[in-house]
């Protein structure tokens, strides 16, 4: 639900592969601006970075939910109806009247995106991607906006 953003960051000596492309991390350091030059003169734009003095990976089990017995039951039964998927796709943008094949096909994109870590050492990220296409005021917006959420 971010705009992709960019900021340079500087990583010397031990730091330097500390992490992996898709991890999330918290960097502390040294913003600076520093002036560009084009064809040997000061041109008055700046382009900033970051000099990295701590790169930390954010733990994944710190953001996990803590659910208590009842939800786990609540889950459990769930489970064991026949019309599981059904109430997944219906429960998914319950505002939004129908397209219950596009909820179906949203709700398995979602449950299908795992990160995935390989005994080689391989690291499969997790993220879906998407693309709705269809005639205008069908509530694709809404439908994207609704699994944001999520």
């Amino acid at each position: 639900g971010q705009l992709p953003r960019t900021v340079d960051i500087v990583v010397e000596d031990d730091l330097v592969d500390s992490c992996k492309p898709g991890d999330r991390v918290a960097v502390v350091g040294v913003y600076k601006a520093l002036p560009s030059k084009s064809q040997g003169s000061m041109n008055g734009v700046f382009r900033t970075i970051l000099i990295a003095n701590n790169v930390s990976l954010l733990n994944k089990s710190a953001n996990a939910p803590n659910y208590t017995e009842k939800v786990l039951k609540d889950i459990k039964n769930i489970c064991g109806r026949d019309d599981t998927f059904d109430l997944l796709a219906n429960s998914l943008a319950p505002s939004i009247y129908g397209h219950l094949w596009t909820k179906k096909a949203v709700v398995l994109l979602m449950l299908g995106g795992i990160e995935k870590n390989l005994k080689n050492g391989t690291h499969l990220r997790g993220d879906i991607n998407m693309m709705m296409v269809g005639d205008p005021s069908v509530a694709k917006s809404q439908l994207l906006k609704a699994i944001m959420n999520f």
